[in-house]
Parts: C-alpha cells; sequence; structure tokens
C-alpha cells in the first residue's frame, strides 16, 4: 500500500513539471518571437502584455483562435496557425507557464 502511494506522488509531481517543461519548450518554440522572452512584450506594440495571465484565461484565447472565432489586432490568422498545432494538453502546459511567470516588472 505504502509503495503504491509513493508510487503514485512521484508520477503526479514528475508529470507537473514535464508539463512545466513542456509548456516552457512550447513557449521558446512558438511564442517568444512575438511575446518576448518572459511573455513582457506586446506584440507589435498593439497586443497586451499576457505575462502573469491566467492559464484559464490563455487557453479559453488560444482555443478561440484555433476554432477561428477570434481575431484581436488582426492578428487571428497568425495566431490560429499557430494555436491549431497545439493539443489541449499543450495548450494547457504553455498556459501554465505562462501564468508561472507572472506580471513583468514596470
Amino acid at each position: 500500500m505504502k509503495r503504491s502511494v509513493v508510487l503514485t506522488s512521484v508520477l503526479l509531481i514528475s508529470s507537473l513539471y514535464a508539463g512545466a517543461g513542456e509548456g516552457k519548450e512550447i513557449f521558446n518554440k512558438i511564442c517568444y518571437i512575438c511575446h518576448g522572452k518572459h511573455a513582457e512584450k506586446s506584440s507589435l506594440g498593439v497586443s497586451k502584455i499576457i505575462a502573469g495571465w491566467k492559464a484559464d484565461k490563455i487557453v479559453e484565447k488560444l482555443k478561440a483562435y484555433k476554432s477561428g472565432k477570434l481575431d484581436q489586432y488582426g492578428y487571428g490568422n497568425m495566431m490560429r496557425n499557430r494555436a491549431t498545432k497545439l493539443t489541449d494538453e499543450q495548450m494547457q502546459a504553455v498556459a501554465k507557464y505562462i501564468e508561472s511567470l507572472g506580471k513583468p516588472k514596470q
């Protein structure tokens, strides 16, 4: 019994860290170019800074872009192109990573 509890705990913790690592990897591949290394930039000076946004809000926006229902700042096609490459799990991972960055210091 103790052994299975320990094993379950180890697997849960490692999956949480794997998600965070995957989120950072995804961000560094497809997001940082416009949003900055720490999500601290306004894309082309018009979008909102996303650092510190809640993960649920980020996933909601990514899903809306993916479905073609969202086109903010004229970036709908560009964002849809990126969002369609992500699974729901990858969206969650990158959203949690962005949330973990916190608000940028002014």
